[in-house]
């Protein structure tokens, strides 16, 4: 059974996924890397380029979408004799279209979009345009695959398409009807959302945090949900029931409060230490990561062989944890240590195969190259916690890292919450230009909001350093602080 953690309490929105006292996931979503694959937009199509079989949509964004011909759902529907039709048969310039984003846009090129919309569910992926049913390879046993084909076809109405997940697998199907009647129930209120709406407009965020326990957990694997939030409570009381969200009021951040600060901490370090005495070292670059296992202060109780097979399997185990937890994606390469035996090979590939197995990204794993190394890959949907919270030094000309001016600038809010209902009138706080540039808001207005929120003054002066940092200079009463203040200039 797992704890959610949510602290949305500030503008940086965090969530934690505990089971015990271990974190497996935390999510983590500054403003400014605001994620927008999955979003649905209504749109407006700008350009029809037949010689490229594509069209360009307005989304909103400033740069235009790039839509496939193969990407209509009107292509996606047509008689198999319209098939080799110009694109410009199935859409025109000037029309409103509903579309979903399928890749993040670069510098200089906009989103790719999909006008074959998904609902993805904890069990299922509603498709409205689908008309196929796809049952997850992951299902081994061939008669429960053909149960949810059954399932699909009794059940979806001509053009509806359904993704069947591993996790239906033994599942009651009233449930999973349950589950695709809310993705009917999404689709139909986007429907109704974009006959009110002009183009540009988004219908769906689908990186809205809420949304994401909502769809990627089942109530029953939760035990609890803890969130500081009072907006946000109130929503995930009415889907998960009171027993089961509770309201954290406590003065100390929550993530600090449930060691996740801790944690999250010791997922931004090389080294990691396993329970036995050994530890990884985990290096990545942007084409790949690199992991490798050493016995550290681990001399076992047997033999040097038996003392490698047990670090390695140890190893096995936490590097899955890990991948999970950084959110790292790409290639992957784990240096092991060195095992002659064929079998115990096989049994460190296991034991990771077996760790990796309940990871929502899809994990494969090639085994053991000739060189010795085991290679795999993880898919990616979103930026790892590195490069979300991290930036590179300008001390060390980017050959290692520092914490952003976004994510100090957040620490700092979050120990301010702290000391809300303090006696103190006023607080000075000398910190970098970047961080009090972030800290402030635009025109004055995040800070404003907090000092009102707070009940007590900010004063914010600058301070030269290398790295962001901040530092709490005074606490006392406005009067006071501000004398100080004008003596200093």
């Amino acid at each position: 059974m797992k704890t959610i953690i949510v602290n949305a309490k500030t503008s940086e929105k965090r969530i934690a996924v505990l089971e015990g006292n271990k974190v497996l996931e935390v999510n983590i979503q500054q403003p400014k890397h605001r994620e927008i694959v999955g979003n649905i937009y209504k749109g407006r199509v700008i350009d029809v380029l037949p010689g490229m079989q594509a069209a360009f949509v307005d989304i909103g964004l400033g740069r235009n979408g790039y839509i496939g011909r193969e990407q209509l759902a009107t292509y996606h529907l047509s008689d198999p004799n319209d098939k080799e039709k110009n694109i410009s048969h199935f859409i025109r310039q000037g029309e409103e279209i509903i579309v979903q984003v399928t890749k993040e846009g670069a510098e200089r090129k906009g989103p790719k979009l999909t006008g074959l919309i998904e609902f993805p569910g904890a069990s299922l992926v509603y498709l409205p345009f689908g008309n196929y049913v796809a049952v997850s390879r992951k299902m081994k046993k061939e008669e429960e695959r053909d149960r949810w084909r059954r399932f699909g076809q009794t059940y979806l109405q001509y053009p509806e398409g359904l993704v069947v997940r591993t996790a239906c697998e033994n599942q009651d199907e009233a449930k999973i009807f349950n589950e695709l009647e809310f993705g009917r129930s999404r689709y139909k209120a986007i429907l109704e959302e974009q006959k009110r709406l002009k183009p540009p407009s988004l219908l769906v965020d689908a990186n809205n945090l809420v949304e994401k326990i909502l769809l990627e957990h089942h109530p029953e694997n939760i035990k609890e949900i803890v969130i500081d939030n009072a907006e946000w409570f109130r929503q995930l009381k009415n889907q998960f029931g009171e027993d089961k969200v509770s309201f954290y009021q406590g003065k100390e951040d929550i993530f600090s409060s449930y060691g996740i600060e801790r944690e999250i901490e010791r997922a931004l370090k090389h080294l990691v230490w396993l329970e036995n005495g050994a530890y990884l070292l985990i290096e990545q670059t942007e084409a790949l990561t690199i992991v490798d296992v050493n016995t550290g202060k681990f001399k076992g109780k047997e033999n040097l062989r038996d003392t490698v097979f047990k670090t390695n399997i140890a190893a096995a185990k936490e590097i899955a944890c890990q991948l999970k937890l950084r959110d790292i994606s790409g290639i992957v390469l784990v240096d092991f240590i060195d095992m002659k035996q064929e079998d115990e090979r096989q049994k460190v590939i296991q034991a990771l195969r077996g760790a990796a197995k309940d990871d929502r990204n899809r994990v494969t794993i090639h085994g053991f190259t000739t060189l010795g190394i085991v290679e795999l890959t993880r898919k990616k949907t979103r930026q790892d916690l590195s490069a979300i919270l991290q930036t590179n030094c300008p001390t060390c000309l980017g050959t290692g890292k520092i914490d952003s001016a976004e994510t100090i600038a957040f620490k700092l809010e979050r120990e301010l919450w702290e000391l809300q209902g303090m006696d103190y009138e006023a607080i000075w706080i000398e910190t970098t230009k970047d961080v009090k540039h972030v800290f402030q808001g635009e025109h004055n207005q995040h800070k404003k909001r907090l000092e009102e929120a707070l009940s007590f003054h900010i004063y914010l002066t600058e301070k030269v350093s290398p790295i962001h940092e901040y530092e709490i200079r005074q606490l006392g009463s406005n009067a006071d602080i501000k004398a100080r203040l004008n003596n200093l200039s």
